[in-house]
């Protein structure tokens, strides 16, 4: 067939094309946090200040097969992995972009040793872990149609919080260029517009097949027990009956 120009032109008229500037990110503020908000002037508007954010990748994580035990490799899922996810922030003039990630990087992990080995923040001692149901949060970063002016796609992470933030450079020459703050965030779910939301199909879990497989581990470990050495016939006979019963 043809490739036709004025019918890829229809088309793209059609549907349009998405713009990579059209998004917006919106950071909820973490449990541990909300007592802070005066102190933090600006955590109520921080998607006004995400500059960018690198939606990330599905991967599936697979295991070489060779089916025969020689010859070509075929890969199978094993498991599926999210990446860290990376964004990037404006700087405010008062530093509050700054002081709202480190804080909150502060309710993860206490690395402030200003008052001293027992110098507690939050009941936090320097080095000492958070709760993760005080840190963790959600985010979401929603995608815009030029063509309906509306929100189309969007990303949902949830057990959100950052790992790295910063690392940033100030020189003399770049006068005129506005501060960026790089954060790298992790995250435990990933719910995206495309995806289909589970239903439960029963109150009663059914009994799976890896129960039905210990169950039948447990009647093959009792048959092997009643084995024994033969003194009669009659013991013989019960032996046969009993390994005949284990591949029933």
């Amino acid at each position: 067939m043809a490739f036709s120009i004025s019918e890829f032109n229809s088309k793209i008229g059609q549907h349009g094309l998405a713009k990579s500037n059209l998004f917006f990110a919106r950071v909820n503020i973490p449990r541990a946090l909300r007592d802070e908000l005066g102190a933090i002037p600006v955590s109520r508007d921080l998607e006004f200040f995400c500059r960018s954010v690198q939606l990330p990748e599905m991967e599936l994580g697979t295991a070489d097969i060779q089916q025969q035990g020689f010859g070509a490799i075929t890969r199978r899922p094993q498991s599926m992995s999210f990446p860290v996810l990376p964004a990037t922030f404006m700087m405010d003039s008062n530093f509050g972009v700054l002081k709202f990630y480190h804080r909150w990087m502060q309710a993860v992990v206490n690395y402030d040793r200003s008052g001293g080995n027992y110098g507690s923040v939050n009941n936090a001692l320097p080095f000492e872990m958070g709760y993760k149901s005080e840190y963790a949060s959600t985010m979401d970063v929603a995608v815009f149609s030029q063509n309906t002016n509306k929100v189309e796609y969007v990303y949902s992470f949830s057990g959100l919080y950052p790992v790295s933030v910063g690392n940033m450079s100030v020189a003399w020459e770049n006068s005129a260029e506005v501060m960026a703050l790089p954060v790298g965030f992790t995250y435990d779910e990933l719910k995206v517009t495309g995806s289909q939301q589970g239903k439960v199909q029963s109150n009663k879990p059914p009994l799976g097949t890896l129960l039905k497989w210990f169950s039948r581990i447990n009647s093959f470990t009792n048959s092997i027990q009643s084995i024994q050495n033969p003194t009669n016939i009659q013991d013989s006979i019960n032996n046969i009956q009993n390994i005949s019963n284990m591949f029933d």
